[in-house]
């Protein structure tokens, strides 16, 4: 479990089914983070059965209420051993809207950023926005992530009508950016 003063990042459970719920039928969800429309608890409970599933999933609590506010989540980019994409991981997170502004999403991504890097030793992490989500491009330049491209997915397939903008973060980065985060706090 990983936490600061504020945040608990802990694995999904079943009791938080009618929370992922109540997400899949927001389409500011859909339209912010590609969150997937769930159709009813049901769904949403095998949704709980998916990020369990997930070893690097987590649900962000805030401990005053020791509600589900969020979630964060490092993927696997490939399982290719031989080109290094073992050492890789996209990150993923969602926030609900009426958490959002209040620090606590930049809180839990320093977790799961220093995780990634300290304990699984990541030479990468890679986040995926939609083009329009300027407030996530905006809280990845913040904790170091670089521009490298875009991607319109409507060339790739018929089914798909978004673009999304790609960001790198490497552990010097991390390094760097931790470090002028150190001197203005001084």
């Amino acid at each position: 479990m990983l936490e600061t003063k504020r945040i608990i990042l802990r694995k999904i459970e079943s009791k938080d089914a009618p929370t992922l719920l109540r997400w899949g039928q927001d389409s500011v969800y859909h339209k912010s983070a590609g969150y997937q429309y769930l159709e009813d608890l049901a769904a949403a409970q095998r949704s709980v059965l998916q990020y369990q599933r997930r070893p690097y999933s987590y649900g962000i609590e805030l401990k005053e209420n020791n509600r589900l506010v969020g979630l964060v989540e490092l993927y696997e980019r490939g399982l290719d051993q031989y080109n290094g994409l073992l050492m890789t991981k996209d990150l993923g997170f969602l926030l609900d809207k009426d958490y959002w502004h209040q620090g606590l999403m930049t809180e839990a991504l320093t977790l799961v950023i220093n995780f990634a890097f300290e304990k699984l030793h990541q030479n990468q992490i890679w986040a995926g926005t939609f083009v329009s989500n300027k407030n996530s491009q905006k809280l990845l330049k913040k904790l170091g992530f670089r521009y490298v491209y875009t991607t319109d997915y409507s060339m790739v397939s018929s089914l798909f009508n978004y673009q999304e903008k790609y960001y790198l973060l490497t552990p010097q980065d991390w390094h760097d950016i931790m470090q002028i985060n150190m001197k203005s706090q001084d």
